[in-house]
């Protein structure tokens, strides 16, 4: 996989590219929908779950079933939608995918039953059994769904499926966004589509939040499933906005299985995945609510790749580190602080003559002292960035990880201060 970022950092300016085998070259990935796995039918409709006149339900379904595998959070808190969705995906295969947006329908009398009946109203309409619908719901904790309104929504959707992925579904599956996550690719003849949620309550703990994948490429599940965890965990296993890993929090992908599978399109196949997974998760965070700025936090000469990635994600996660880069303050004095939190695989007292800490080009400290900096030029240079990159070495051993997250400003606070009220 081959990621080139642009000299000042802009995330959205990021070009994501895989060498195809295929195709024999460089293949860029495409920031919309326009790649279009053969075999599937979509709608979305403003149903009425929570707002009057704005996408809140979907459904996607395949002509016929297919490869399916996913990562589900693993909050002892899961939501219905997870359970139902780890048992029919037992199968290894599935044909549709509903998803309801504004409300988790989690924590209620009724949460499960009504999950339930709404896969049975998709199974019910394309003729399949209801071990092969999945099931998504994202929102509001502890509030019931409004029965009619979702089933009335549900058969609109059913009624006005459309060829291929449309443009609206990947609106309806969004809470808090800023906006629609999605990417697609095609090489080899084989098409890939993506779309993700997600902006707060992010640090999965599986893959994250609300992600689907789907593809005509006729891949075995278990090789999907393994696909699926090998990239999820350099990318969205990686990730942080505010350190809570959700209740609803799912990856799923889908295969229509119409075109044949060779050892080139497997291999191209999984560069895209890792390509998308990074493109979406970096979408997540950097347009998390409140974000102003994405983080990189670089972890490298850490005793194993183990502890890099813990090191990793206590700099991302340390709300005094997230808000000097708000603030754009050069203090390294937090990310020293961050580094040694206690909680990792290695213990005893970091040797601080060994470790360097870099922020963006310029080296804060090293061999055991602060560096002398203009520290109002560093804060000019952060401000005039919206790609922060925070590279500490440890000097203990040949252990790396790369994590990503972002700052917590005023508006982080004010969004959650009144989500329900």
């Amino acid at each position: 996989m081959l990621v080139q970022l642009p000299e000042d950092g802009d995330p959205n300016a990021t070009d994501y590219r895989i060498a195809s085998v295929t195709e024999g070259k460089e293949v860029a990935l495409r920031r919309d929908l326009s790649c279009q796995p053969q075999g599937l039918r979509s709608a979305a409709v403003k149903a009425g779950i929570k707002y009057a006149d704005v996408y809140d339900t979907c459904v996607v379904v395949m002509d016929k079933p297919g490869a399916a595998a996913g990562i589900f959070t693993k909050n002892r808190s899961a939501a219905p939608a997870v359970l139902i969705d780890r048992e029919h995906i037992a199968d290894g295969r599935a044909q549709a995918l509903v998803v309801l947006s504004k409300n988790a329908n989690a924590f209620t009398p009724t949460d499960r039953e009504n999950a339930l009946k709404v896969c049975g109203l998709v199974a019910g309409h394309i003729g399949a059994p209801v071990s092969d619908v999945m099931i998504s719901c994202t929102g509001v904790i502890g509030v019931k769904l409004p029965m009619e309104v979702v089933e009335a929504g549900v058969r609109k959707a059913l009624d006005t499926l459309q060829p291929g992925l449309v443009p609206e579904v990947a609106q309806a599956i969004l809470t808090t966004d800023k906006g629609p996550k999605v990417c697609s690719m095609q090489f080899g003849g084989v098409n890939v589509a993506a779309m993700a949620k997600g902006a707060g309550m992010i640090e999965p703990n599986m893959a994250t939040m609300l992600v689907y994948f789907f593809t005509d490429l006729a891949v075995e599940q278990a090789e999907l499933q393994q696909m699926l965890v090998r990239t999820a965990d350099k990318t969205f296993n990686s990730i942080s906005v505010d350190s809570d890993t959700s209740t609803s929090d799912s990856l799923i992908a889908f295969s229509t299985g119409t075109v044949p599978a060779t050892p080139e399109r497997l291999r191209d196949f999984e560069a895209a995945l890792g390509a998308m997974m990074l493109k979406l998760a970096v979408d997540v965070v950097y347009g998390a609510e409140g974000a102003t700025k994405l983080i990189e936090a670089r972890v490298s000469g850490a005793v194993s790749t183990k502890n890099a990635r813990e090191v990793a994600r206590m700099i991302i996660n340390s709300p005094l580190v997230k808000t000097a880069v708000f603030g754009c303050d050069p203090n390294w004095g937090r990310i020293a602080m961050a580094i040694g939190k206690p909680g990792q695989e290695q213990t005893g007292t970091i040797d601080v003559r060994r470790v360097t800490i870099r922020m963006g080009s310029a080296t804060l400290f090293a061999k055991g002292e602060a560096v002398p900096l203009q520290l109002k030029e560093l804060s000019a240079d952060m401000r005039a960035r919206k790609k922060i990159d925070i590279e500490v070495d440890l000097g203990e051993g040949d252990g790396s990880w790369t994590a990503w997250g972002c700052d917590l400003s005023y508006d982080y606070v004010k969004e959650n201060a009144d989500y329900t009220s």
